[in-house]
């Protein structure tokens, strides 16, 4: 600053003061110099002036002009209004608030930002976040910007989150210290910090803080029965804490011990439970000598033995063990092989007689799987199923021997015992013996029945009154008149198994002209008595009786009567009234003197067949049936069901089965019947049956039983439930739980009726879970195998075989991999890690170098989001994998780096025209550069125009290919550009493009008119030294015409180019006869054009007569040729008629004679002439593709090569 005086004498001093906003006065600074420099900082901001003084007086200036130090912006002080302040940064509490306050001292005031993990998001220095969520925690950056002086600083701070865990803890107790202690295992996952938990009452005093999940060991036998343990769970992001309880008890009674055998007998199987109890007991087996047979089991233990007679007499112990008890129980098993008794083992019966003999088991254990009876031949009775009935109850087994017969049936009989440890057998002998003599018969009567003496009807009495068993009757047929008597005729069966009670039979249908005689002869079973004495029948039966009723259907309650009606017999008469019910079961009413009955007061149970019997003293007979139909009804129905079982609440039946519900009522005439469906009729008919049920058919089935002849009617109701299984098949999943150190198996298999029950397999910590439809078990992680597969078993009552599912856990194959990607603007990079398969996911989180995490976690695969920029150059960023199979988990690292760019050469020459290439190679880069860029010399990005330049690309090569180059266009530096998110680089290549040398000069040697009519023109050259050329050009010039005209001389023009570098010659056709033309031939090296050779105008030729001579020959040879020629065609076509010219002309049919050629030269000059003809056709094909322009054309006569 200066202090400025008009006038004043030296020597002068000057005084500088400086006022600050306030109004604060200071002395700067007091020297002899008007001019002081200052080094500014913020605290010079303000006024400034001077004091100017000598020795005559002092003066002040005026205030200057504000002095505005800009700085800043200084390192941000962030204030937050949270939770709590933790090591790392801040805590909120979920669905809480919280307040970011950003102050940084600058001048101008700082411009402030807030970036989420480096994402801008947020203007102003005051950041509020009402309803805060676990997802928004992480890092917050306040950015304070100087835009005047473009600076910048800031600072960020990390946010914690706290949520709670879901739910609330969930308790367990299981065994531990081989089930001599608890473990008491509480879990509370999720939540963040983790948890505190307590156990209670005091275990051990110990407290787990910060911890999902807590397990405590508590001595058992210190325990008492029945106690309950609560787990208490805290977190700070609650008010009030939650718990779990468990309850630890003693199984119920003592261990139960049992033996059975395999279904054929072939192992043994004994069986032992404890059951109840939590945690449940564990079992084991061990033999009277004290080693332990088979694995140790919870809850119920089966120790298989192949079945052996060496287990006779042989004792088992099964040990069981709880955690609450000090000392194991246990329970005996003693092996025994079967202990046989009967009843009788001597048994006797009469021939034709049942026999039955009994078999005991007294002693066996296990049960004997099998006793069997063989007859006295040894052989199974089972074989016969006919003769022999074995029947089993309880311990005794009895075989009844039917129809005995003494030789057949009579002897020993064995009784055989097997269980799984031994065979015994035991005999019983039946006797059998005859029948004893039955009873002597007299036949009391016998008459005929009918007029023509086809009909007996015969009575018998018997002497004495013993036991027998029926009746036989036997006919004779006497001989007649005149046929002759020494001839005996045979007695015939007529009627046989008559009842013991019978005392009368008819016989019909005899011849009514025969005689006979008849006898009856009493029977024992198999013992047949002496027959009757012979008798004779006598004439005078009665006639048929018929009935007569008053009313064949009355109402139960009212009164009928019967009559029945003789034609024919002799009194005294006695009726006998017979009732046959519908089952065939006849019954004698009474004897009665009178042929009506009378009925007062009918019943349901007098509905049936009658008939009447007729008898005198010479025979009897029977009506014919009547039906009498008592009407009633209909009583309460009865519903028989065919299903698949039957519940409390009625029947069930299986989804897509077939059910039967068959309805009775008593009632006459039968009743009609109807059945309704959740009140709604649905069928007519005593059976309803549905052959494929569905679910929707469960309900109320209602019977309506109706009388249509009385209007009466009566109802019953069932339920039926449809019992269908769920659809398809359990569906299984594993999922990470635990933070990811366990594995939660879930089950489900919804749907269906009653719910289906569900089973893990292997068994997950023994739990199984019934019934409920779905079941989740945890599985500790680190001490599952890779590749474990776990299956659940559904079982339903509807399906005959269960339904599984598998599912597998494994870990993802390899390690992590990380790549990084950037936008299609490069304006944020993408950090990519992923570790894929496996199951379930892994979970991924990417960290800086600092350990800090950065974003979120992830399963499967995580992509951090980061704004680019050069201050990630450098940068190392770990992305860390956890799976439940692992404990540690694996990590991946990605370090960021700029671009570095390298060339081949950096100075590149070519010759113009020629196509030249420049190379860029990336050395360094990570991320891959989104931008590789190739400028040129006027620093044009070369993709702009294409035609002109060709990029190439492989790997890290970037190559640039520069077609045609020109000297003057082309020449000079050309740029390579690189960049990637964090940063970018640039290098330079110096292309220098030569011209080619100089070709030759050119002397024309000669030039002259081809013709006399100057239109074509043929010009030869030479070189006059030697030089690189590629072609030549020919130039004409038409010049003026005779003198005196004024006519302008025209510009020269190219009638000849690309003309071979061997080219000496060249032809020049179509010009002007007229015409005045000069001409020049100019060498070309590539792109270098060399000196025009001098100017010439070309000559006319010299006359001559030789070409008209050669052409009037020429002419005169080709009209010989064609007379020649029509000639020769009239002799072919006219040889029959002028044979004789024909074979003069042409020789005979089989003359060998032919043209000869007699020297070499005939033949050389034949191909000379051919050769000529084709250059010929070959020059005239080359003028009429020529490249010239309109008007004379050029015909090169000279093709030399060079």
């Amino acid at each position: 600053m200066r202090c400025g005086l008009k006038n004043g004498t030296e020597p002068i001093t000057y005084k500088w003061e400086q006022e600050s906003r306030s109004g604060l006065v200071t002395t700067l600074a007091e020297t002899n110099q008007s001019l002081i420099n200052i080094i500014i900082n913020r605290n010079n901001t303000g006024w400034y002036r001077c004091l100017a003084k000598n020795e005559v007086n002092q003066e002040r200036s005026d205030r200057s002009d504000w002095l505005d130090v800009l700085y800043g912006p200084d390192l941000p002080q962030v204030d937050v209004t949270a939770y709590s302040v933790t090591e790392r940064g801040s805590s909120a509490l979920e669905k809480g608030n919280v307040s970011f306050r950003c102050q940084a001292s600058s001048n101008p005031a700082s411009q402030y930002s807030w970036l989420y993990n480096n994402i801008e998001f947020y203007t102003g220095p005051q950041l509020n976040i009402t309803n805060i969520l676990r997802g928004q925690a992480g890092y917050y950056t306040c950015l304070a910007q100087n835009t005047l002086i473009n600076t910048q600083s800031k600072r960020t701070i990390t946010l914690t989150v706290y949520y709670p865990p879901d739910g609330t803890p969930s308790c367990t107790i299981f065994p531990a210290n081989n089930y001599t202690d608890l473990a008491l295992f509480c879990s509370w996952g999720g939540g963040y910090p983790a948890a505190t938990l307590k156990w209670t009452p005091n275990v051990n005093g110990a407290i787990s803080q910060g911890l999902s999940n807590f397990t405590q060991i508590q001595a058992g036998s210190d325990t008492i029965n029945n106690t309950i343990f609560t787990c208490y769970g805290s977190h700070a992001a609650l008010n009030t804490g939650q718990n779990c309880s468990t309850r630890t008890w003693l199984p119920y009674g003592e261990p139960q011990c049992s033996a059975n055998a395999s279904s054929n007998s072939e192992y043994l199987m004994l069986f032992c439970s404890w059951e109840g109890g939590f945690p449940k007991a564990l079992l084991w087996w061990v033999s009277s000598s004290g080693d332990v047979q088979g694995p140790s089991e919870e809850n119920s233990n089966t120790l298989l033995l192949r079945s052996s007679a060496t287990y006779s007499g042989k004792s088992f112990v099964c040990h069981a063990k709880h955690p609450l008890n000090k000392e194991s129980k246990k329970c005996v098993l003693k092996l025994e092989p079967p202990v046989l008794i009967t009843e009788s083992s001597v048994v006797s019966v009469f021939d034709g007689n049942e026999a039955q003999l009994t078999c005991g088991l007294s002693k066996t254990y296990p049960p004997a799987t099998e006793i069997t009876w063989y007859n006295k031949i040894r052989q199974n009775v089972g074989d016969a199923s006919k003769k022999y009935i074995v029947q089993r109850a309880a311990a005794w087994s009895n075989l009844t021997v039917r129809d005995t017969d003494i030789i057949a049936d009579s002897g020993n009989y064995w009784c055989s015992a097997t269980n799984a440890v031994g065979r015994t057998e035991m005999p019983v002998l039946l006797l059998v013996i005859r029948s004893p003599m039955p009873p002597n018969v007299t036949i009391s009567k016998i008459i005929y029945s009918s007029r023509q003496r086809t009909d007996i009807n015969m009575e018998w009495t018997i002497w004495p009154d013993s036991v027998f068993t029926g009746f036989i009757i036997e006919s004779q047929k006497l001989p007649g008149p005149l046929e002759r008597s020494d001839i005996v005729p045979p007695w015939q069966k007529v009627a046989v198994d008559l009842g013991p009670s019978t005392r009368s039979y008819q016989i019909n249908n005899l011849d009514p002209a025969g005689t006979y005689a008849f006898r009856v002869t009493a029977v024992n079973r198999r013992t047949t008595g002496n027959p009757s004495d012979i008798k004779n029948p006598v004439a005078l039966p009665v006639s048929k009786p018929y009935v007569v009723l008053s009313d064949p259907s009355p109402v139960e309650g009212t009164s009928v009567w019967m009559l029945c009606n003789l034609d024919t017999g002799t009194d005294p008469i006695t009726f006998t009234w017979e009732q046959e019910s519908r089952s065939g079961l006849i019954s004698t009413l009474d004897e009665f003197s009178s042929s009506m009955i009378n009925i007062n007061s009918v019943t349901r149970n007098q509905t049936g067949w009658y008939r009447c019997l007729a008898r005198n003293e010479v025979s009897q007979q029977r009506s014919d049936r009547i039906w009498l139909g008592v009407i009633f009804g209909p009583e309460q129905p009865q519903i028989d069901a065919t299903a698949y079982s039957v519940t409390d609440e009625g029947y069930s039946a299986l989804e897509k089965g077939s059910v039967s519900f068959t309805c009775q009522a008593s009632s006459n005439p039968p009743s009609q019947y109807v059945w309704f469906y959740n009140y709604t009729e649905i069928y007519s008919g005593p059976q309803l049956s549905i052959s494929k049920v569905l679910r929707t058919n469960a309900g109320y089935y209602a019977c309506l039983a109706q009388n249509t002849y009385l209007n009466t009617r009566s109802k019953k109701t069932i339920t039926l439930s449809v019992y269908y299984p769920p659809d398809g098949a359990p569906t299984c999943s594993i999922s990470p739980a635990n933070n990811y150190t366990d594995l939660a198996l879930y089950c489900s298999w919804k749907g269906g009726f009653p719910a289906a029950t569900l089973k893990w397999s292997p068994n997950v910590n023994g739990e199984i879970r019934e019934g409920t439809g779905n079941v989740t078990v945890i599985q500790r992680g680190p001490d599952t195998v890779n590749n474990s597969v776990f299956s659940c078993l559904g079982s339903h009552a509807a399906l005959n075989t269960p339904q599984s599912c598998s599912t597998k856990t494994w870990l993802p194959y390899g390690e992590p991999k990380c790549s990084v990607y950037v936008t299609r603007n490069n304006e944020y990079l993408m950090l990519s890690c992923s570790w894929e398969g496996g199951f379930p996911l892994a979970l991924l989180w990417w960290a800086s170098g600092s350990e800090d995490m950065q974003g979120t976690s992830e399963e499967n695969s995580n992509i951090l989001i980061l704004r680019s920029g050069a201050t990630n150059s450098g940068k190392a960023f770990v992305c860390h994998a956890k799976h439940p199979l692992i404990k540690e988990s694996k990590q991946c690292v990605l370090k960021l780096e700029a671009p570095v760019l390298m060339t081949q050469r950096s100075v590149v020459s070519v010759y113009e025209g020629n196509d030249v290439q420049l190379t860029c190679i990336l050395s360094k880069n990570y991320p891959a550069a989104t931008d590789v860029t190739w400028y040129n010399n006027l620093k044009q990005n070369v993709g702009d125009t294409p035609n002109k330049y060709i990029l190439q690309q492989a790997a890290a090569w970037f190559n640039l290919t520069v077609r045609e180059t020109d000297s003057r266009i082309d020449s000079g530096q050309y740029w390579c550009s690189a960049a990637n998110a964090v940063g970018g680089a640039e290098i330079p290549i110096l292309l220098m493009v030569m011209r080619y040398p100089m070709p030759p000069n050119i002397t024309i040697t000669k030039i002259m008119y081809n013709s006399q009519q100057r239109t074509d023109v043929t010009v030869d050259w030479l070189l006059q030294t030697v030089g690189d050329l590629t072609e030549f050009f020919i130039e004409q010039q038409k010049l003026p015409g005779s003198v005196g005209k004024s006519e302008i001389v025209s510009s020269w023009q190219k009638v000849a180019e690309n003309l071979e570098p061997g080219t000496r010659s060249h032809q020049i056709n179509n010009l002007e006869p007229t015409g005045k033309y000069a001409f020049r031939v100019t060498a070309v090296n590539h792109r270098t054009t060399g000196h025009p050779s001098q100017i010439k105008s070309p000559a006319l030729p010299r006359f001559n007569a030789y070409p008209a001579v050669v052409g009037a020959a020429i002419g005169g040879m080709l009209v010989a040729t064609v007379v020649t020629v029509l000639i020769f065609i009239y002799v072919l076509r006219n040889r029959n008629n002028i044979p004789r010219f024909h074979d003069m002309v042409f020789g005979r049919q089989h003359s060998q004679s032919r043209e000869n050629i007699n020297f070499p030269e005939d033949e050389v000059v034949g191909a000379a002439e051919r050769d000529a003809g084709q250059r010929e056709t070959s020059q005239g094909t080359s003028s009429g593709t020529s490249g010239a322009p309109p008007g004379p054309t050029a015909i090169p006569t000279n093709q030399t090569k060079s």
